[in-house]
């Protein structure tokens, strides 16, 4: 059975989006699903492009058919400028046709897609191209990842906010614990819990995300 790609976004750089991306692929292998990855942007790259590579190399562990593919097929564009890729890329542009190429490619071989974001939801592209419009190119459910320090209910709620005014409505959410785990609990878990209900960890409940992203 074929799923909806999931498009893994954070509320800023240096959040958590590869290694959430690293626990999915587990998780929905452990499921017995062909996981498939792309990251269509990554800057910063020097030698090699780094998140990249794990990924695909992780992929590839789990499901030895996507080895048929080249790395530029799971990272189309690479700049070396570590900036938006507005910048980055200089007079270059971004087409998003050869991104839709290069996931067919990928999808065809995958009961799923899990596709990383560069930044956040409002990292510029191009002109008329924000990070958010990946949502609707690749046709993907989203699920945004928070960072646990002080701040992340503001960070959180207004990319939540993003979300809905932008018309998305097939997303979750979850935190990413890399600082200080009881320190989230006490000054920011009691808000989400009273607002949501629940507060899902990368750590914790890979699970449940995947229940409530991956579904016919």
């Amino acid at each position: 059975m074929k799923y909806k790609p999931i498009f893994i976004t954070a509320t800023n750089t240096n959040v958590g989006k590869t290694y959430t991306m690293l626990k999915l692929i587990e998780t929905l292998s452990a499921r017995g699903l062909k996981v498939g990855v792309m990251k269509p942007i990554e800057t910063g790259v020097q030698d090699a492009p780094l998140d990249a590579t794990l990924l695909f190399e992780t992929a590839k562990h789990f499901h030895p058919g996507l080895s048929c593919l080249k790395l530029k097929d799971i990272v189309p564009y690479t700049f070396e400028l570590p900036a938006a890729p507005y910048v980055a890329k200089g007079r270059k542009r971004v087409s998003a046709e050869l991104l839709e190429s290069a996931y067919a490619k990928i999808e065809v071989l995958c009961d799923i897609v899990l596709i990383e974001g560069a930044g956040g939801l409002l990292v510029p592209i191009e002109d008329d191209l924000y990070m958010y419009d990946f949502i609707r190119l690749f046709g993907a459910r989203t699920l945004l990842v928070g960072h646990d320090h002080l701040g992340c209910i503001n960070d959180i709620l207004l990319n939540l906010h993003l979300l809905d005014a932008l018309g998305v409505d097939d997303y979750e959410w979850c935190v990413n614990f890399r600082e200080n785990r009881e320190l989230f609990m006490k000054t920011s878990y009691p808000f989400f819990k009273t607002l949501f209900g629940r507060v899902l960890c990368i750590q914790d409940d890979s699970d449940a995300i995947i229940d409530s992203l991956v579904r016919p």
